[in-house]
């Protein structure tokens, strides 16, 4: 080529399978260092790291290391995050400073995925989604944008590693999960279970 690309700069971080959410100025992700699983902030045009939120768990799996997995969410002033051992955290995205936060898991007695916690955060209205854990309960969880309360759970299937998405169907908003055995569809407001179609790995 006769302009290759050329690096502007590099920056190493901690271990994890998180991608980045660019918004403006700022990279985000989410990184393990150590005992500290970190969202962390860059700046786009140095690389220079500009804050880091830190959650004192580690989550390790043989086949896919250490680190968180998910990548973080952003909407409006803040940031969404959800660990690879279902911290949940909802940041300022110019400070890192914490406005709440939930562990998703513990608090819903749900185990935790083989690989870990993998689905980003969906956020829409006043509304932060996030998947559960490895039992038949709690598929879906919501929880309110501004206070981190929870505003509804639904479902009766084992989650997966895919992230929610809000999508129209039949002109009806819906939040779809693909779940460990199934596809289901939920009321963004109440999270009743609109449609599930069940899927399998058997031929």
């Amino acid at each position: 080529q006769s302009s290759p690309p050329r690096e502007l700069w590099r920056q190493p971080i901690g271990s994890g399978w998180s991608a980045f959410a660019v918004v403006g100025p700022r990279a985000i992700t989410q990184e393990q260092h150590g005992e500290e699983e970190w969202v962390s902030c860059y700046e786009l045009r140095t690389g220079r790291l500009l804050w880091a939120h830190t959650n004192h768990v580690r989550f390790f799996q043989w086949q896919g290391g250490a680190g968180p997995r998910a990548t973080p969410t952003v909407d409006r002033d803040r940031v969404f995050a959800i660990g690879g051992t279902g911290i949940l955290d909802c940041l300022e995205v110019g400070t890192g400073r914490r406005v709440w936060s939930r562990d998703v898991l513990k608090e819903h007695d749900l185990p935790n995925l083989l690989w870990g916690v993998s689905g980003s955060p969906l956020v829409f209205d006043d509304t932060v989604v996030v998947t559960g854990g490895l039992t038949n309960r709690s598929t879906v969880l919501a929880y309110h944008r501004e206070t981190g309360q929870p505003v509804w759970q639904s479902g009766m299937d084992k989650a997966s590693y895919a992230a929610p998405i809000l999508a129209t169907l039949a002109g009806r908003r819906v939040v779809l999960s693909v779940n460990a055995s199934s596809l289901t569809g939920h009321d963004p407001a109440t999270g009743i279970l609109l449609l599930e179609h069940p899927w399998s790995l058997d031929k």
